[in-house]
């Protein structure tokens, strides 16, 4: 039974919905390497460089680490020139059922919106993006709202704004994009708002800078759980 719930979790991993989107603007099995910690002992800027310098030796894709101050995700993100290379391969470039965290292909870190995808694993909840599920519920909020997102010149710090489900080919949910024109901005997020799990009693704004963070659903191939982050600090 377990090889039969590993092979469907991989089935429905392998459904992705960025084959539909290259345009950029409006108009992603216990072999998996275990990321580091988010803040090692010594947190100076020194102590970080050198530590991105060492991942970016271990993998040139390296872009950065990203993680919940709580804790809940904790991962290294790669990023390739596509979105396919990490489905089945690790930060560290290991075979694995896990995959990645990986960066859009299209993004650069300068973009509006960030998009990072991660595997939900279906044998162990604990693992990848798997954790981001805690977030539909509203008591775990406040306790997971903050995330940083370490590159390699700079720390970006985060407040998660939403939590959702996107639908298989929604055209007012699509997340996907890494910049936003105004009139599907607010056709987007007053959807987003209708969908939310709760409100979080925070917004975004087209003047935002925010990070996406996907993952699957258990059983569900037609949904993607979604949480938005805006950029409130580096």
């Amino acid at each position: 039974m377990a090889l039969i719930a590993m092979a469907a979790g991989i089935a429905l991993l392998i459904i992705r919905p960025w084959d539909r989107f290259y345009s950029g603007t409006a108009g992603a099995a216990a072999e998996s390497s275990e990321s580091p910690a988010a803040e090692s002992a010594d947190s100076s800027p020194s102590a970080k460089t050198s530590e991105y310098a060492a991942n970016k030796a271990v993998n040139s894709d390296y872009v950065g680490h990203l993680a919940f101050e709580s804790g809940l995700v904790d991962q290294n993100v790669v990023q390739s020139a596509d979105n396919e290379k990490y489905l089945n391969l690790s930060w560290d470039l290991q075979s694995s059922t896990h995959g990645a965290a990986f960066m859009d292909c299209r993004n650069t870190q300068d973009d509006q919106n960030l998009i990072v995808y991660g595997h939900f694993v279906y044998l162990d909840e604990s693992l990848m993006f798997s954790p981001l599920h805690q977030l539909k519920e509203e008591s775990s909020y406040e306790a997971n709202e903050i995330i940083k997102f370490q590159f390699e010149n700079e720390t970006r710090k985060y407040l998660v704004t939403d939590v959702f489900y996107y639908e298989m080919d929604s055209d007012t949910l699509q997340y996907y994009y890494t910049a936003y024109d105004p009139d599907y901005f607010r056709l987007y997020y007053q959807s987003v708002k209708a969908a939310d799990f709760y409100d979080t009693g925070e917004t975004l704004t087209l003047d935002d800078r925010w990070i996406t963070l996907q993952t699957c659903v258990r059983d569900r191939d037609d949904l993607r759980l979604i949480v938005l982050a805006k950029q409130i600090g580096s």
